[in-house]
């Protein structure tokens, strides 16, 4: 007995697992399989009448309706392709497309028993009738009996317990696609509904519920362990952002966001992500004119330096989409542009893109590329960035910050660039390291430029903080959490501002296409955020618990830091332009000519590798330009003087 109770087990699970890898039944099976039932229906009615009624003529005709049957049959289901629908994904338009192919297939066989004389007019609708209901049972209870076998034999799904976020009838699709999938590792339990009259009701057998703002009493209301909520789009996840998804987080309930999943597409995890910080600090989506940027850059050759780094590459992609003749991206990092050069090839087979390893203070490098190249814009990216770093290597920035700015600002006006656009940061603003100092330095030169006689226009774009580029805090918090922590951060009251790469570059283009010369733009930014918070967040979603999990150091501000930034001086002032996330800087003129004897003499400390000499000199041109947490702080202040 224990002998044939393990070879039936051994059996059902062979084929449970036989019918869980099959993928699903095979058209012509579908197609043949409804054919048949449908044929058969019709032979039900017409016997059944024969039977009832004593019909002879109606029995003698049996075989010509049948194959008249199966001609109308054959047509109507290749025409409409119920055939192609995956029958364990049935929905109700599946269903109520059958109805109405039966219809079809009903009412065009009455009129023939009719023409006939084989029924009269009562029969006929009588017999119609009969085959509908009889070839809609067939049809509809297979299909209900292969969705019956698939649930079945998928009994081992993983337990773990989700809620599907949503109001469309996708939600409800999407959740029983879900259901229906071993290759997603969820169950789902319920729908999480916004509108509290569904509460208590079921859709696609599954209960609606509610959320009023008390977590705990929702959570208690499911009466079983929820451990992720998936949202259907983002348009949700953002109405949610600050209320439910937040307490879920609290809770250790993981936000995950559902891609579009087909029944022809054998889903899979990749289409179920986790939500990300980005998508948490998400800002309402920036909106630019895109005609008038394609109109800018379209078959233009367009230069684009430090084109490897995050802010580099995504201005290279979107130009690359907007239609441009020819790509120039250079850099001095050799394995980032190569990885930029397989990246691009394979994005951009067609385009023509040229990728040059080159420093942009070589003077002789620059005018070879120029030279040969002829751009007709150049986007300047280019640059150091980390603060702690130039702080203790400030020759180097200013070498490359400073001159290879100008290098590249001077070779641009030399061959008739028609924009140079350079990208600046809010750390330029009152200055406290030297990073900061080299950028308003560099801002200030490329202002000056507007003075001298030239075609092309100078334009500088003055943007905080971008979330996931080299040097964010982002990366860094990603690394130390998967570590298990603890999470670094500098000041529990440190604020930032930040932007997306990918919003960040739209804007960059966009105001490359209004700004005139000599102008400093700068983005709309949103609200300044708490690093501390960000931190904690990022904990959240990784499915940990902040102080318990993963513990917070705070480490003190690093040379050159502050507490917050800032877009504009005390002296300056903006105005608005058409599009409501730029803005222009009303900044003092620049003397260029006394800028370009203190600049000269900077660069003459640089070069000789004279730290001291050199922020002396930075805090001579840039007055704003105040040390903090840095050995440097004892030069703040100091009058007029000319250093050796």
């Amino acid at each position: 007995m224990l002998l044939l109770k393990r070879n039936f087990l051994s059996i059902s699970t062979y084929y449970r697992d036989k019918l869980r890898n099959l993928g699903y039944l095979n058209r012509g099976i579908v197609f043949v399989l409804d054919l048949v039932l449908s044929s058969i229906g019709t032979l039900c009615a017409l016997w059944l009448i024969g039977f009832i009624h004593g019909k002879n003529n109606i029995m003698e005709s049996v075989g010509h309706i049948v194959v008249l049957s199966v001609i109308v049959s054959t047509l109507l289901f290749f025409l409409s392709k119920s055939y192609k629908t995956i029958i364990r994904f049935s929905t109700l338009r599946e269903l109520n497309g059958i109805f109405f192919l039966l219809i079809i297939k009903c009412l065009l066989l009455s009129l023939v028993t009719i023409e006939q004389r084989i029924l009269n007019i009562e029969y006929a609708i009588i017999c119609g009738m009969l085959d509908f209901l009889i070839s809609s049972f067939f049809m509809i209870s297979y299909r209900v009996f292969i969705v019956n076998i698939y649930s079945l034999s998928r009994d081992n799904k993983p337990t773990n317990n989700v809620l599907v976020y949503g109001d469309s009838d996708y939600a409800a699709l999407f959740a029983s696609q879900i259901n229906n999938n071993e290759d997603i590792p969820y169950r789902v339990v319920g729908i999480l509904s916004r509108i509290h009259r569904k509460k208590g009701f079921k859709i696609a057998g599954l209960r609606v519920y509610t959320w009023d703002g008390d977590l705990d009493k929702f959570l208690l209301s499911i009466k079983q362990n929820i451990t992720h909520i998936i949202f259907t789009n983002y348009t949700d996840f953002n109405i949610e952002r600050n209320k439910l998804v937040y307490k879920c987080m609290e809770h250790n309930i993981q936000m995950l966001i559902g891609g579009e999943i087909h029944p022809l597409d054998k889903p899979n995890t990749q289409q179920i992500k986790n939500i990300d910080i980005e998508d948490l600090l998400q800002r309402d989506e920036i909106i630019i004119d895109v005609e008038a940027v394609s109109e800018e850059v379209s078959e233009k050759v367009v230069l684009v330096t430090g084109a490897a780094g995050s802010i580099g590459r995504e201005i290279s992609v979107q130009l690359a989409r907007f239609g441009v003749k020819r790509l120039i991206l250079l850099d001095i990092a050799e394995t980032p542009l190569h990885n930029l050069e397989l990246d691009m090839h394979k994005q951009f087979p067609n385009l023509d893109i040229t990728f040059i390893l080159s420093d942009i203070r070589s003077n002789t490098k620059i005018k070879n590329v120029f030279e040969q190249n002829k751009p007709d814009f150049v986007f300047h990216a280019a640059a150091y960035k980390h603060v702690p770093i130039i702080e203790n290597c400030p020759c180097e920035g200013v070498l490359t910050n400073i001159g290879g700015t100008i290098n590249i600002a001077r070779h641009s006006q030399l061959n008739n660039v028609e924009k140079f656009i350079m990208i600046s940061t809010d750390k330029a603003v009152n200055p406290t390291s030297v990073m900061g100092a080299t950028k308003r330095i560099a801002e200030m030169c490329i202002q000056g430029l507007n003075n001298k006689t030239s075609y092309t226009k100078f334009i500088t774009v003055r943007f905080g903080n971008v979330l996931g580029s080299n040097g964010s805090v982002i990366p860094l918090f990603r690394k130390q959490i998967a570590s298990g922590g603890p999470v670094t951060v500098t000041h529990p009251e440190m604020i930032r501002y930040f932007m997306t790469i990918p919003e960040a570059c739209r804007l960059v283009l966009q105001a490359a296409t209004m700004g005139r010369s000599g102008e400093i733009l700068i983005f709309d930014m949103g609200e300044q955020v708490k690093i501390d918070n960000l931190a904690r967040k990022m904990i959240l979603l990784s499915g940990l618990i902040p102080d318990e999990d993963i513990k917070i150091e705070y480490t003190g501000l690093r040379p050159g830091e502050k507490l917050y930034e800032e877009l504009l001086t005390e002296v300056e002032s903006t105005q608005m332009t058409k599009n409501k996330k730029i803005r222009i800087v009303q900044a003092d003129k620049i003397d260029d000519k006394k800028l370009s004897v203190q600049v000269t003499k900077l660069m003459e400390y640089a070069k000789k590798i004279d730290a001291i000499g050199t922020v002396r000199m930075m805090k001579q041109i840039v007055p704003e330009f105040k040390s903090n947490n840095s050995d440097f702080e004892i030069f703040d202040g100091e009058e007029l003087i000319t250093y050796r």
